[in-house]
Order: C-alpha cells, then sequence, then structure tokens
C-alpha cells in the first residue's frame, strides 16, 4: 500500500500552525480572562503561550524521532514497552486527542453562524450554518494534505493581515489609561493565574502539527515551524487582548460580552472594517476547523495502524489521504452540532480528556523514553528535563479552572474509554485465538 506523499514545507506547517490556534478563543475568551483579572490577564495570555512552546518543543523532540502519522498516539506506545499497559496508554491518549479535536471543531462551528449574521446565530440557522461549513472543510481535506494546506495558508495569511490592521488601528485610537488599576477584576493578582487556563485553550491546537510528519518534507522543520508559529500566535492574542482593553469599556467587557474583539472593531465606527472583520473572523475559525479535522483524521488513522479500529481507517485515497477517518472527521462532528445547547459540555470534556490526560502521559512518556539507548530523535532539547518540569507545571496550571462538576464529565468520559479499551483487546484476543486456531 503506497503510503503519505511528502508534500508539506516548513512554511505550510507554521501556518497549519497558525489555522489551527488563532480563532475561536481569541475572539471570545479575552472578556473572560478580564472579569477574572482586568488589564492585568495579559500576562495570562503571555504565560498560556509560554507554557505551550514548553509542551510543544517536547513533543516536537519525540516527533523527530517517530515521525509517523498521527505520532500523538505512537509515543506511549513506543515510551512503555509495547505490552497492555502501552496499548491501554495509547488508546486513553488516542481518543482523547480525538475529543479534543472533535470537540474543537464542534465548538468552531457552533460559534461560526455568529459572525456570518444574525440570522445564523441561533437555532435552525445556527445548525444550517455549522452544517455547510463543516461539509465545506470536509471535502477541502478529502483532497489532501497540499489542498488542505493552501486553503488554510490563504485564510491565515488574511486574516492574520486584518487582525495586524485591527491591532494598528486599536493602538492609535486606544486609551491606555484605561489599563489602570492593572491588577482588578474579581480574583485580584490571583487572577492573573486562573486566567490562563481560559488563555490556554487558544493555544491548543498546536498538536495539528504533530500529526503529519509523514507528509512533512523534512521533519527537522517541525520544531522550527511549531515555535515560530506558537511565538506569532502568543504575539497576535496579547496585542488583540491589549487594544481589545484600551478601546472596549470595562462595563461591556464584564457583562457577559462573549465577543470582545468584535465590540473592539465597532468602536471604529467603520463599516468597511467591519465587514473586513467578520470575513477575517469567519476565515479564522473556518482555518481552525479546516486544520483540526485534518489531525482528527490522522489520529483516527495511528487508531487504525495499532489495531484499535477497523483496518479501513489506514486505508488511503488516491490523493495521500485516510478517506474513511476523513470521512468521520467531519461526519461526527456534523452530529453532534445539532445539539448546541451542551456547547460547555464540549468545551470542558475537550480541555480534560482532550488534553490534560494525554499530556500528562507523554510527559510521563518523554521521560521513560529518552534514556533508552536507541532513542535518537533529529531534535534534542538541550535541557529536556528541565523543560519537561515547568511544562508539567504550566499542564497543572492550565487545568486549576476545573470545577467538580467539570470532573464529573470527564470522569465519565474516561470510564466509557477505558470500558471500550477493555471491549475492544478482548475482541482483538479472541480473533488472534481464532486466527491460531484456523
Amino acid at each position: 500500500m503506497a503510503g503519505f506523499r511528502k508534500v508539506l514545507t516548513f512554511w505550510d506547517i507554521f501556518w497549519l500552525g497558525i489555522g489551527g490556534m488563532v480563532g475561536v478563543a481569541i475572539l471570545t475568551f479575552p472578556a473572560q480572562t478580564f472579569a477574572s483579572a482586568g488589564p492585568s490577564s495579559i500576562i495570562s495570555w503571555v504565560l498560556a503561550g509560554v507554557f505551550s512552546m514548553l509542551m510543544a518543543v517536547v513533543y516536537a523532540e519525540m516527533t523527530t524521532a517517530f515521525p509517523k502519522s498521527g505520532a500523538l498516539v505512537v509515543f506511549a506506545y513506543e515510551a512503555f514497552g509495547k505490552g497492555m499497559w502501552a496499548r491501554y496508554l495509547a488508546f486513553l491518549e488516542g481518543v482523547g486527542f480525538y475529543l479534543g479535536t472533535l470537540f474543537g471543531i464542534v465548538v468552531s462551528a457552533i460559534i461560526l453562524g455568529n459572525y456570518i449574521s444574525p440570522w445564523f446565530s441561533s437555532g435552525i440557522g445556527l445548525v444550517v450554518a455549522a452544517e455547510a461549513s463543516l461539509l465545506i472543510v470536509g471535502v477541502v481535506n478529502i483532497f489532501g494534505a497540499r489542498v488542505t494546506s493552501d486553503a488554510n495558508k490563504a485564510m491565515s495569511i488574511f486574516f492574520t493581515a486584518l487582525f495586524g490592521i485591527i491591532i494598528a488601528l486599536g493602538l492609535w485610537y486606544g486609551k491606555f489609561s484605561s489599563l489602570v488599576p492593572f491588577v482588578s477584576g474579581s480574583s485580584g493578582f490571583f487572577g492573573i493565574i486562573y486566567s490562563i487556563p481560559v488563555a490556554i485553550l487558544a493555544y491548543g491546537a498546536w498538536t495539528a502539527v504533530i500529526a503529519v510528519p509523514e507528509e512533512t518534507k523534512k521533519v527537522r522543520d517541525i520544531p522550527r515551524a511549531l515555535m515560530y508559529s506558537i511565538g506569532g500566535a502568543t504575539l497576535i492574542y496579547a496585542l488583540l487582548v491589549l487594544v481589545t482593553y484600551t478601546n472596549v469599556n470595562a462595563a461591556q467587557l464584564t457583562g457577559n460580552n462573549y465577543y470582545p474583539v468584535l465590540a473592539l472593531v465597532a468602536t471604529f465606527n467603520s463599516p468597511v472594517v467591519l465587514l473586513l472583520f467578520k470575513v477575517a473572523a469567519i476565515f479564522s475559525i473556518v482555518a481552525v476547523m479546516l486544520v483540526m479535522v485534518m489531525a482528527n483524521a490522522r489520529i483516527t488513522y495511528a487508531m487504525g495502524r495499532l489495531n484499535f479500529l477497523p483496518q479501513s481507517m489506514k486505508r488511503l485515497s488516491g490523493h495521500s489521504i485516510p478517506l474513511y477517518a476523513t470521512l468521520f472527521a467531519f461526519t461526527i462532528p456534523m452530529l453532534l452540532s445539532f445539539f448546541p445547547g451542551y456547547y460547555y459540555q464540549y468545551v470542558i470534556i475537550g480541555a480534560v480528556v482532550g488534553t490534560g490526560i494525554p499530556r500528562l502521559i507523554d510527559l510521563a512518556a518523554y521521560l521513560r523514553i529518552r534514556k533508552r539507548s536507541d532513542y535518537r530523535p533529529a531534535f534534542r532539547l538541550r535541557y529536556g528535563l528541565a523543560i519537561s518540569a515547568a511544562a508539567l507545571i504550566g499542564l497543572v496550571i492550565s487545568e486549576l479552572s476545573i470545577a467538580i462538576s467539570d470532573i464529573g464529565w470527564s470522569v465519565v468520559a474516561l470510564a466509557a474509554i477505558s470500558i471500550a479499551f477493555v471491549a475492544l483487546e478482548m475482541h482483538r484476543k479472541r480473533n488472534m485465538r481464532s486466527d491460531v486456531t484456523a
């Protein structure tokens, strides 16, 4: 069977990182972080970027050692001996990242309608907008990594340029006196820490880059592209949050304003800029969906490769994409988008099961595997232990705001994943015994 085509360059990977990250979260979360810490929550957005960078370089090193499609699923399997325990951790990680990307896609689709038109912000209009956008990004992905990357790159360059113009206007018109008192909000100084878990959600999709090493021309480009894209996203986030806080009054920011950047653009009183912003916002959200569908399909492919899913999931099409995995990557979100009332649960399960647990597993895998004599990554961190320790601190902080009720949803999801693993392993062993008998 033919393998993946190596079609992605450094700049493709860089823009996949930008397109995967800059979207719904930066357009909606600045109001939440302001309510918690006031203007000082700008620091939270920067620290979230730093913690994401620390985690990303650990992943980047392991990816250059195991450059397999859906590499996120592979690390624990390689590190813990490929036995039952290793398979369980790999399954837990694979399903976790699958759910993380799945719910990220769904949440993005639900929010999209608000930027298209008031007609698509609720009810049947919202569902129509979500379904149409998911179908579009799914069809684009079916045509392969090259087409997907080009579409993402075009949209990402457009919205990055437009956001740059908005930042420039915001800096020109902003009232920097509104940043005083700098530390305020409901939690004061501690609000900076409490805001990091919110801000870090805006960075989560950098993992999409780790999913496509087999389609990357030079695997050594992945670490550098990751660092540049996270650094670029951090700069965009920090500046957008800054100009939002200096142009939108505090009453609006603390009054359940779910679209603070839109409120920022409205202060310019320019219909043209407002229209261009809405186009840029739509592009940024669609780009996130596009990249996450791509990553979701590769994770599903890797699960098929490890015999967790039917073998059809690792079958490649003529466009060198896992066809059935890609179909599942956008049709399942289409089903979930019919239930936008579960938006909050989608976010929480994606944050804990889809981010916290898999990353904890991978940090443990990194500490274990780096001691092996046959571990030879093309990119090696100079201070790997210190960086992984700092990444762990960031991971703990990023989960601090999870409430007891939120943990309940995640425990249910974790229990369901564990039961599914046991059932799959029993089925696999029965098949193995049948093959031996035959």
